[in-house]
């Protein structure tokens, strides 16, 4: 009987159960799990025209709002509106002091009236020889100048008043009676009703760009109650803002204003497409950016292997960015898990947002 090559016999129990495991550990092992896939979330890139909607802020007006003034000075004498009033056209709005204006308009008549007896005579006395030709001529010229200050003082006196210049409201009232106004100086502002309303508001450049008269606008005025209106664009300033570098925009707005005011301040909002196509992709696709650059990774064909893609960013839309580049439309880029990537690793793609 063959003995064994080792035996325990005589040995202490704690030295054989020892001795018992560290055999144990020289025998066979399990293998080692394989390395887990990561899991991602794939998103189809969408090829598309749309560009983010243009939005800036803006001023409501009438279409006609005119600054009234007289044209000479003087003394105020009446105002006869209030802000907010309705008016019709011709309506007297306010007048000057006419004590020195009908003064002025006297003395025009009455340098008149001298002028031509004076001519009168010239001419009788260059009948009879007794005057000169240029005496004659001196005369009529001082006529003709006497009847062009009359002219000018009646002139001024009819500008002493002044009147709607079309059905309205008179929106501000900067003078009052008794005061001492300068020629020229704002007496009214006046807005017309008939005219329609206008909105106005400046874009950057390249917002500008995408533009053309005819396009169409909403208009939001925030409540409440909150007022949308439709309107549509009439001129694009040809030259841009000497400190701000924006375009101002005009715009017709459609319908009854519901109650708006003159300089009330809302949003324009302008969508159109544009001429060139982008993919649209998530912005969490999205990795190692630098300025426009960055990098997304795309699913290949097996539907298990990924490969890193570099992609131009064109414009950021909300929780999306538009690429400058355009990747096939439907391409599967990973959207969630894509920090964790490296190129041309296999992955498993999940429908739920995979756990980080």
């Amino acid at each position: 009987m063959n003995r064994p090559f080792f035996s325990f016999r005589g040995l202490p129990a704690g030295i054989i159960v020892m001795l018992t495991v560290v055999l144990a550990g020289c025998g066979e092992r399990p293998a080692a799990p394989a390395a887990q896939a990561r899991r991602v979330a794939v998103t189809a890139a969408v090829v598309t025209c749309d560009l983010p909607p243009i939005e800036a802020p803006g001023v409501l007006n009438r279409k006609l709002e005119a600054t009234l003034s007289f044209k000479i000075g003087g003394v105020v004498d009446a105002v006869l509106v209030r802000p907010g009033e309705a008016v019709q056209a011709a309506q007297v709005l306010a007048r000057l002091n006419f004590a020195e204006i009908d003064a002025q308009v006297t003395q025009a008549q009455a340098g008149v009236d001298k002028a031509r007896r004076d001519c009168e005579r010239i001419e009788r006395l260059q009948a009879d020889r007794v005057a000169t030709l240029e005496d004659l001529q001196n005369a009529r010229t001082a006529v003709q100048a006497a009847e062009a200050g009359l002219r000018i003082a009646e002139f001024n006196r009819r500008y002493a008043t002044i009147e709607a210049p079309a059905a309205g409201r008179i929106l501000r009232r900067m003078s009052e009676p008794g005061e001492l106004v300068a020629p020229g100086q704002p007496v009214l502002i006046f807005g017309g009703d008939q005219e329609g309303w206008i909105f106005r508001a400046s874009l950057v450049e390249h917002e500008a760009r995408r533009l053309a008269p005819g396009d169409r606008a909403r208009l939001v005025f925030r409540g409440p109650p909150d007022v949308e209106l439709g309107a549509a664009i009439t001129q694009i300033a040809e030259s841009a803002d000497a400190r701000t570098r924006t375009l101002e925009i005009e715009l017709a707005v459609e319908g009854d204003p519901h109650g708006l005011r003159s300089g009330t301040v809302g949003a324009l909002v302008i969508s159109k497409p544009g001429a060139t196509a982008h993919a649209r992709v998530p912005l969490s696709a999205l990795i190692e950016g630098d300025g426009r650059a960055a990098q997304v990774f795309v699913l290949q064909a097996d539907g298990r292997t990924v490969r890193r893609q570099q992609v131009e960013v064109e414009t950021i839309w909300g929780d999306s960015a538009l690429l400058a580049g355009i990747l096939p439309n439907g391409a599967p880029v990973i959207s969630l898990g894509a920090e964790y990537l490296h190129d041309g690793e296999t992955v498993v793609v999940v429908t739920a947002p995979a756990g980080r």
